[in-house]
């Protein structure tokens, strides 16, 4: 294993506020690399923290750590900085990357920020851990799992086995592909040009999702959300949407059999004539909407 470590502490100017205070910005910077194996897999574990994954063609996997303090006393900033550790290690096919606090709960002078610059292989599994942070990961083809906490979620091009678990964090994704499992409570999902085998499960959120030409199967069931498909072409697609305490709001155009109508219960029901085999998408909504419509002209984008 080669390991390199640069600490540096620099401390800086910042633009003054209103009272002509000026601020002090000391930041340690960690930064180490690991000779990666087939087998390996990368754990993360971030405390207020924004990670941000990428991928190299090395077989190694690299890290660089920022982390700041912002005080107007110098001396402050740097205590307070000595608070947060960090712990960067492999222990036999798991390599661990993580940050905490000395003094647990207990709310430092400073504003502390803590930043991940992750580099690996395509092929490497992940697994992250955040909370009340920010995670970025993009280009992975083998595993990848989220836990997350009051933490933003972005995920792009990205292919293989996910498994996303999030509450009070957004979810935003494009190009994902393979066998995706998303549990979300109180969080927004959008997912645009999505391939593969999706199982989401939702409570009070707002769901917007593309489904791309190479989508197999998508089923949703969720809770007091609203859900949206989009696509310029909904024939090519199955359809069961059922809407409990809720409506089913679909094109004119798509000849639906209607399965269900009462007070309670809109439950509808799509094949296309023209195709033998088709992806089959389930929704399923208690106290929401199931909205069918097309792309807007402005995008998923929120």
């Amino acid at each position: 294993m080669q390991r390199l470590f640069l600490f540096s502490l620099a401390s800086l100017l910042t633009i003054s506020v209103a009272a002509q205070e000026v601020v002090q910005v000391v930041t340690k910077v960690i930064e180490k690399t690991f000779n990666y194996q087939d087998g390996y897999e990368v754990n993360v574990e971030g405390q207020k923290a924004e990670i941000f994954v990428e991928t190299w063609d090395k077989r190694q996997v690299g890290l660089r750590l920022e982390i700041s303090a912002k005080h107007p006393e110098k001396a402050t900033a740097e205590a307070d900085l000595e608070t947060v550790n960090f712990v960067a290690e492999r222990i036999k096919n798991k390599i661990y990357l993580r940050n905490y606090r000395y003094g647990g709960a207990e709310q430092t002078e400073s504003v502390l920020s803590v930043t991940y610059y992750i580099t690996l292989p395509e092929d490497c599994p992940v697994y992250v851990k955040n909370y009340f942070g920010a995670a970025n990961i993009s280009n992975l083809t083998n595993r990848l799992r989220i836990f997350g906490e009051y933490s933003q979620i972005d995920i792009d091009n990205v292919k293989g086995l996910l498994d996303i678990r999030t509450r009070f964090g957004d979810i935003v994704g494009e190009k994902i592909d393979g066998n995706v499992t998303i549990n979300a409570r109180r969080s927004d999902v959008t997912l645009y040009e999505i391939a593969g085998n999706y199982q989401i499960n939702a409570q009070y959120g707002i769901l917007k999702l593309q489904p791309g030409a190479g989508l197999l199967g998508l089923d949703i069931s969720a809770e007091k959300s609203e859900v949206y498909l989009y696509g310029d072409q909904p024939e090519l697609y199955g359809y069961t949407l059922t809407a409990t305490h809720g409506k089913v709001l679909t094109p004119e155009n798509l000849r639906l059999l209607a399965l269900e109508n009462t007070p309670e219960v809109q439950k509808v029901q799509f094949k296309p004539t023209r195709k033998e085999t088709y992806p089959v998408i389930t929704v399923s909504v208690t106290f929401g909407d199931v909205h069918l419509e097309k792309i807007p002209a402005e995008g998923l984008r929120y």
